[in-house]
């Protein structure tokens, strides 16, 4: 093992025995800098104004956002932390790439005056233009709003709510936005290659570009799949776009999917079910539930259940849509084309013939070129395009499962048997119009629909408090004394990673983590704080934890998170030391938080813009809200963000081969290597995953064994039972099935081979219940590694764990 530094940090056996921390008094000629001048605008669009004002103010009520329109100098106050060295923490480096106001003039200038050459497409919103940033040069794209009153204020409202805070790879990114006197202006990402409509239903007559591929095709199905997911499943409130069409997927330089327009996005709070029992996921949550039983989305995609009298939006709605996106594609036609005979104007209506007939492959793109696709394929995408659009919304199936199954986590099992649609009611009747399903209008597919009263026209128009949008600040150290009563033990809650956390509320009433670290003159501590700062505020799921603010006056390094009254999960597993207060974790909670914080990681590795190694998945790294059924994952400052392309991550593996983490957690090729690979954090999550099931630490030098991976590779090679391991505390209160899923699923992520590990989709398949994994490791596809081998290729923390014992340490 050649490396320049090798640090290690081994977890606290005793969690209260911690030294106190010196707490800081507020000098008396401290000075904070004045608030912000607010600006004022004039025009008839001042009712929008007031309804967004006040959001924008919030959003952006940071120096980091100020400063743009400052002077050099104007600023006041300590912005940036300068060490010894002068190494700079600038403010304006967090949360740099979240979304901010642009000047109208620099939209003006970038679109040509909003020229029509640069007109990218238009509809009943508005227009949208191509534009040049003058600043950088960055391709934009600028959506210029044109419709007014409450339903424009409410679509804008709802859209800039919806979209401010994803983060996801298969979204289109909101870089900004704009308010000039009654205009209004969503900036974008640019999508060199448009819009899937475009590119899916070209006309031969303008066939200068290739079509898609078979190949292609899948990936954008894939895609979106993987957006809708994240959108239903992994934000902390559920949002049901409600719009789902090709004319809003929008197509990156390689041809990947990324979904736009949340005009008519809606969002609810989540439920959790285990066991038959259903949850809420939060008591407070961030966004209040909005009323979503007005039509909202375009004919051809609306699900039967829209139309009727008190239809209700679901995320069982986005999935019908999709359905009928994955037959689009699968086709290359619109869902609605009065080009085609009577009875295959409708997509849906004919594809669903076609499958009675047991002709569905004939719905196939006649572009394609036979023998470029396989048959087995297309005709498992057109079965789930049908199994999504089924009549009734409760038959089809969730956007997890359906992620699942195009990622192959269950593409060994065949998919559930269609019905037979010959009951089924036509989803648009053609030859009557009154008797026509969906609407009397049916000539156009791309035909939008809203159902509402003029009656509504009069109210009074939402208040910008309706809206929550907000990105991390800086937070000011006396309001952080304040907060925390001056670093009060009272107010202190843990020992974390070369710090302490507190907890405490700020001015506005939020209630906050706040991690102090300590060693401020240490040059790797500081470079951990910017390193969390800079790469935390650019995430965003529902089990990671989410930062609100910084602050580096006083020469302090402090973070700040959101946070209600929780605890670590290593503080409930090992550390509970007051019998009269002690807290046992079911098993249903214990589950729960394997299957989140598995999700968690996941986004990390596939779903995020880039690939994420977290480098620190501990129990001390997880945090736990009251209810237990809501975990995140915190500790960012080691984690590496990585291009999603080989040379990248070569390249920055190559630049940073010293070994950071906590000894007992780190993979044994990663200890030898220092590179840091999605394998590593597999090895991490798969200790974890152990402790939850045993109670037990994954360093204890009061064991024999030490080690926990240890101890679990001494009871397979002693053929034991595996129920042995289980937590005494659970008192045999637990699913056995899942117990032997979670035992196996442990031992299967810290093998020492990491080749054998399987990838966090699988994972989250497996616990899922999917088991098909294991059952092949069992059945000897995966060669079991004898105790030599496993000693042999754990040399290096064998070693390390004999010179601490020769040291005397217990």
């Amino acid at each position: 093992m050649h490396l320049n530094r090798f640090c290690i940090v081994l977890p606290t056996t005793d969690f209260d025995d911690q030294s106190d921390t010196t707490t800081h008094q507020i000098p008396a000629d401290l000075k904070f800098p004045p608030p912000g001048q607010k600006k004022h605008h004039r025009g008839c669009g001042h009712q929008i104004v007031s309804l967004v004002g006040g959001t924008v103010r919030r959003i952006y009520g940071s120096k980091w956002v100020k400063k743009r329109h400052q002077k050099k100098g104007s600023r006041m106050g300590s912005g940036a932390f300068h060490d010894l060295e002068g190494v700079q923490i600038g403010d304006e480096r967090v949360g740099y790439d979240n979304p901010r106001i642009f000047s109208y003039s620099e939209l003006y200038i970038g679109s040509k005056g909003f020229s029509e050459k640069e007109v990218l497409g238009s509809g009943g919103f508005g227009r949208v233009y191509r534009a040049v940033l003058p600043s950088d040069g960055t391709l934009v794209a600028v959506k210029c709003l044109a419709e007014r009153g409450e339903q424009f204020e409410k679509t804008f409202a709802a859209e800039l709510v919806a979209v401010a805070h994803l983060r996801h790879r298969n979204l289109v990114r909101l870089r900004g936005w704009c308010v000039h006197e009654d205009q209004l202006f969503l900036v974008y990402d640019y999508m060199p290659n448009r819009s899937l409509d475009r590119v899916l239903f070209r006309k031969s007559e303008n066939l200068a570009a290739a079509i898609l591929d078979w190949e292609q095709r899948k990936r954008i199905v894939g895609g979106l799949a993987a957006a809708l997911h994240y959108l239903h499943d992994q934000l902390e409130t559920q949002i049901i776009h409600r719009d789902v069409k090709t004319s809003n997927v929008m197509l990156d330089s390689n041809y990947n999917a990324r979904l736009g327009d949340f005009g008519l996005a809606r969002w609810l709070e989540h439920e959790l079910e285990y066991g038959g029992v259903r949850t809420p996921s939060m008591r407070n949550h961030q966004f209040r539930l909005v009323e979503s039983t007005r039509i909202g989305g375009t004919i051809g995609y609306l699900p039967p259940e829209s139309f009727q009298k008190r239809g209700l939006a679901t995320a069982k709605s986005d999935v019908f849509s999709f359905g009928i996106v994955v037959l689009e594609v699968v086709a290359g036609r619109r869902a609605v084309d009065l080009a085609y005979p009577d009875d295959q104007i409708v997509l849906l209506d004919w594809v669903r013939q076609l499958s009675d007939e047991g002709k569905v492959l004939q719905v196939g793109d006649t572009r394609l070129e036979d023998g470029s696709y396989r048959l087995i394929e297309m005709e498992r995408m057109i079965h789930l395009g049908l199994l999504c659009t089924l009549h009734s919304a409760q038959f089809r199936p969730n956007m997890k499962w359906v992620v699942e199954a195009l990622s192959g986590g269950n593409s060994g099992d065949k998919l559930p048997p269609l019905p037979s649609f010959q009951a089924h009611p036509r989803y648009i009747s053609i030859s009557s119009g009154s008797n026509t399903t969906a609407t009397n209008s049916s000539s156009s597919g791309t035909t939008s629909t809203t159902r509402s009263s003029r009656r509504s026209s009069n109210r009074r128009c939402c208040s910008a408090s309706s809206f929550m949008v907000e990105t991390p600040r800086e937070i000011s150290f006396k309001e952080i004394v304040t907060a925390t009563n001056n670093f009060s033990d009272s107010n202190r809650l843990a020992e974390v990673d070369f710090g302490t956390a507190y907890y405490g509320i700020l001015g506005d009433g939020h209630q906050v983590l706040i991690k102090r670290l300590g060693m401020t003159q240490c040059p790797a501590l500081r470079t951990r704080f910017s390193a969390e700062l800079q790469n935390l505020g650019r995430l965003r799921h529902r089990n990671l934890i989410q930062l609100r603010g910084w602050c580096t006056e006083q020469g302090e390094m402090l973070v700040i998170y959101d946070y209600s009254p929780s605890r670590l999960l290593s503080h409930l597993l090992f550390h509970q030391r007051n019998e009269s207060q002690l807290i046992t974790l079911t098993w249903r909670h214990r589950y729960n938080i394997v299957k989140s914080l598995a999700s968690a990681v996941l986004y990390l590795h596939e779903e995020w813009d880039e690939q994420v190694i977290h480098r620190n998945i501990t129990s001390s790294s997880v945090i736990l809200d009251p209810d237990m059924m809501n975990p995140r994952l915190s500790n960012f400052a080691l984690a590496e963000f990585l291009h999603r392309n080989d040379h990248a991550h070569q390249a920055a593996a190559s630049a940073t081969k010293s070994v950071r983490g906590i000894f007992g957690y780190m993979s044994p090729e990663y200890m030898e290597s220092g590179e840091a690979t999605t394998m590593a954090d597999v090895y991490s999550f798969g200790v974890v995953v152990l402790e939850v099931v045993s109670g037990q630490m994954a360093v204890d030098f009061r064991r024999p064994e030490v080690l926990l991976v240890n101890r679990v590779n001494e009871f397979e090679a002693q053929d034991r039972a595996l129920e042995e391991l289980v937590d005494v505390r659970l008192d045999k209160e637990y699913d056995r099935k899942e117990l032997m899923r979670l035992v196996k699923l442990g031992k299967a992520c810290t093998r020492s081979d990491p080749h054998l590990r399987p990838s966090m989709r699988q994972i989250v398949s497996i616990l899922d219940g999917n088991d098909q994994w294991l059952r092949l490791v069992e059945g000897g596809q995966q060669k079991n590694e004898s105790r030599k081998e496993w000693r042999k290729k754990n040399a290096s923390s064998l070693s390390l764990v004999k010179r601490v014992q020769a040291l005397g340490i217990q």
